[in-house]
């Protein structure tokens, strides 16, 4: 299989590009005897309802954590550390989604401890090689201007109902026992604490992955409201005020459930982010029917929007009909996870975190933009060419009109304009699209972005692309991810 051309930058103002151009069109027509018409379509932004963007990222493991079953993945993760680095640089990322739970062993957890009798188990159980694994981690963080959203897994076994039964991949059930939320809470915000002291500054923090999910550990919902609550309180009294919660962060089709828990509580207040994982395909994402859809989406209903997990394969049964899984190196596979992720955000999400960086052998599902060799894949180039530009804070608007097969997403930040698009409908469409209520910085063309699944060169993925009094007119050729830059 012929691999696509990475993400390029097209100048639309070189004579060389031109008569390149033409040469490739001209060619194109020969080989097919015929002009494939291109459908019409016209967009329509009013950034008097954008929303504000907040940042794109990518869950990360840190080197030396304990995989699920005890294997060291830093031990397997750190031959390629650079060549991840790079991408999240180049992917314009302001976040990465990572656990940095400092470690203890689960026979030092006593019931009824306290916040400061948690910190000085970490206090003894900490050494040199923790703590300068974490501050290398810091340090690069710091450099490209990323803050980790911080995930904690799962609650302590001891503390947990195990039942012999399925649960997702797994063999054996977790369920939260109720009596044990508040030492939960202040083992977690033991953690933090010993974090902040590290160095650390997060931008987010989930206190459990997926609550629905018994994979790691299943809270009733009153049970989850309750933990925020709980949580929230421990960590205002012990110096992290600043650390805004996110949450639920089920999967869509469990949300209405989970945040109907938390708005019957006065676990609403507790929440920084309101979040969620995504795993379900672009069809089902454009119908506004899809349980959660309704509710979650939009201008922030329940606060800012943090997509703290999305990908393309069916995962943890999040979209049970997904039952032929694209191929992680396959060019559609680019194509779908950048449709889902322009979609997000046209519909009122801030943030957005990719379901990862990099696959490693111990990885039951492969979604990484990086092999366990460091070598990229499509995905990597699709998630360039739509954010690789576009700058955290921007203000986002979707279209008025939003179409499933052409996902469209205007931005305006620091005088330039910036226009997301992603064709796949199959045919190619010439767009035409109409920038207003907002600062005009979208007075010329700079360039465009582009990834293309058909393996030629993206160059020739968008054509005639032009600016005038703020509309935008460009071809795009099937199969196509770009984001036009204005200034």
């Amino acid at each position: 299989m012929r691999r696509p051309a990475d993400s390029v930058v097209v100048d639309p103002s070189s004579s060389s590009h031109r008569r390149w151009r033409t040469l490739c069109s001209l060619a194109a027509l020969w080989l097919s005897g015929t002009l494939a018409q291109a459908a019409e379509t016209t967009l329509d932004f009013d950034f008097a309802q954008a929303h504000d963007f907040l940042g794109f990222g990518t869950q990360v493991w840190l080197k030396g954590e304990k995989g699920d079953k005890g294997g060291d993945r830093g031990a397997k993760a750190g031959g390629n550390e650079q060549a991840g680095w790079q991408l999240l640089k180049e992917l314009n990322a302001r976040f990465v989604r990572v656990s940095l739970i400092p470690k203890i062993t689960f026979d030092q957890l006593r019931p009824g401890m306290s916040v400061e009798q948690y910190l000085e188990i970490l206090q003894r159980n900490d050494n040199p090689a923790q703590r300068q694994r974490l501050s290398l981690f810091n340090q690069r963080l710091r450099e490209l201007n990323i803050q980790p959203v911080l995930i904690f897994w799962r609650m302590p076994e001891p503390w947990v109902d195990k039942r012999q039964q399925k649960a997702g991949s797994k063999q054996q059930a977790h369920f939260a026992r109720p009596d044990r939320l508040g030492d939960y809470a202040n083992l977690v915000t033991a953690q933090m604490a010993w974090l902040q002291r590290q160095g650390v500054q997060a931008a987010a923090v989930e206190l459990t992955n997926e609550p629905q999910g018994a994979w790691d550990t299943k809270y009733e919902r009153e049970d989850y409201a309750a933990l925020v609550q709980k949580t929230r309180a421990a960590m205002d009294a012990n110096g992290l005020q600043r650390w805004p919660i996110a949450g639920p962060g089920t999967g869509i089709p469990n949300f209405d459930h989970y945040i109907g828990g938390i708005l019957n509580s006065p676990a609403a207040k507790s929440l920084g982010y309101v979040s969620a994982h995504v795993y379900l395909k672009p069809d089902v994402l454009a119908d506004r029917g899809t349980p959660g859809m309704a509710s979650f989406l939009g201008r922030g209903k329940f606060g800012p929007i943090l997509i703290t997990e999305f990908g393309v394969k069916q995962h943890n049964e999040d979209d049970p009909a997904a039952d032929s899984d694209l191929d992680v190196t396959a060019p559609d596979y680019g194509l779908q996870a950048a449709s889902t992720a322009a979609m997000l955000l046209a519909q009122g999400a801030g943030g957005l975190i990719y379901w990862q960086l990099q696959d490693f052998s111990w990885n039951r599902k492969q979604h990484g933009m990086l092999s366990e060799s460091g070598e990229r894949r499509p995905v990597a180039a699709a998630m360039k060419a739509l954010f690789g530009s576009v700058p955290a804070g921007a203000k986002a608007v979707g279209a008025k009109a939003p179409r499933a097969e052409l996902p469209a997403v205007a931005l305006q930040a620091g005088g330039k304009s910036y226009l997301m698009l992603v064709n796949r409908s199959g045919q190619a469409q010439t767009v035409t699209a109409k920038l207003g209520g907002g600062a005009q910085a979208c007075g010329a063309l700079v360039r465009v972005d582009a990834y293309n699944t058909s393996g030629a060169d993206a160059r020739n993925a968008v054509r005639n692309a032009s600016v005038q009094s703020c509309t935008v007119k460009a071809e795009l050729q099937p199969g196509t991810v770009a984001t036009v830059v204005m200034q």
